[in-house]
């Protein structure tokens, strides 16, 4: 007869396994919370009341300056989470490292079976150490979509940029009337970039350069360099835009054909070893049939 200690265990265990999945996947940005932040001047981003960070953002703003520990503050600009969220994340992950070896030991005496009591020292420190890097693998995971997503972006940046230049707009006024035309994610960081800019009454350029500086993203820095070279020398920048923006997209384009061979390559090798495994169970059997 199954112990109810033992159902409640097991179910216990089950929701500690949904609760990783569900931190593991990736959940969709809020999107109210997103634009707020990115439309917001500087005057505006006192702490409102009804948007007090919650605990455990409270606790990772606490723990970012921890020497030793590596912010990846460009991957984290780009998929718009704060260091805050993801020290919290380091240190939930680690306590889960650190909580999950004991369980088990209770678990198991509660079933009834032995498990030495030296585990938890021992598993524990070394899982809580695995964990702690998880959400490094996820930001930058999470990192690397986000950046194609924004080189796509500015791909198409590039190209209405052109267009305008090529209707004898001034090389601000086309930045700010090809950035209105777009409402995607580039678009709008790179909307808010110029505001701040015309702000602080600097050039439209030196807030690409800012937003470059804070995503690592080069194409947008060169966009920021041409634009420059014609608002101060006046050059005709269309074909130089036109042909960034090909070269953009071929850098893209490459970039997603290795990424299908790689993938392609991984579902071959499985399928060949799989392969190769019958081959030998069909072939030994006959082989040793005959030889006897």
């Amino acid at each position: 007869m199954i112990s109810p200690w033992s159902v409640l265990a097991g179910a216990v265990a089950a929701g500690g396994l949904a609760m990783l999945i569900s931190e593991l996947r990736p959940s969709p940005p809020d999107l109210g919370q997103a634009l707020d932040r990115l439309h917001r001047t500087p005057a505006d981003r006192t702490p409102d009341p009804d948007e007090r960070p919650r605990w455990f953002d409270r606790i990772g703003e606490r723990s970012v300056k921890l020497r030793g520990v590596r912010i990846p503050e460009r991957e984290l600009a780009l998929i718009g989470r704060t260091p805050a969220r993801f020290m919290a994340h380091k240190l939930l992950f680690a306590l889960l490292g650190l909580v999950l070896p004991p369980y088990l030991v209770v678990a198991a005496l509660v079933v009834d079976l032995e498990l030495p009591f030296t585990l938890p020292l021992v598993v524990g420190p070394l899982l809580a150490g695995l964990l702690w890097f998880l959400p490094d693998v996820i930001v930058r995971g999470e990192a690397k979509e986000a950046r194609v997503e924004y080189l796509h972006g500015i791909a198409a940046y590039l190209e209405l940029v052109a267009m305008e230049r090529a209707a004898d707009l001034g090389p601000a006024e086309a930045l700010r009337r090809a950035a209105a035309v777009g409402r995607g994610t580039v678009f709008r960081r790179i909307r808010d970039s110029l505001e701040r800019a015309a702000t602080d009454r600097l050039p439209p350029w030196d807030g690409l350069d800012s937003l470059a500086e804070e995503l690592g993203l080069t194409p947008l820095q060169d966009l920021a360099d041409i634009m420059r070279i014609s608002g101060t020398d006046g050059a005709a920048v269309y074909d130089t835009l036109r042909a960034r923006a090909k070269g953009l997209r071929g850098e893209l384009l490459a970039e997603d054909l290795a990424r299908a061979n790689s993938d392609s390559e991984r579902m071959v090798a499985p399928g060949s070893a799989l392969t190769l495994l019958m081959t030998v169970l069909i072939v030994f059997p006959a082989l040793y049939k005959m030889l006897n």
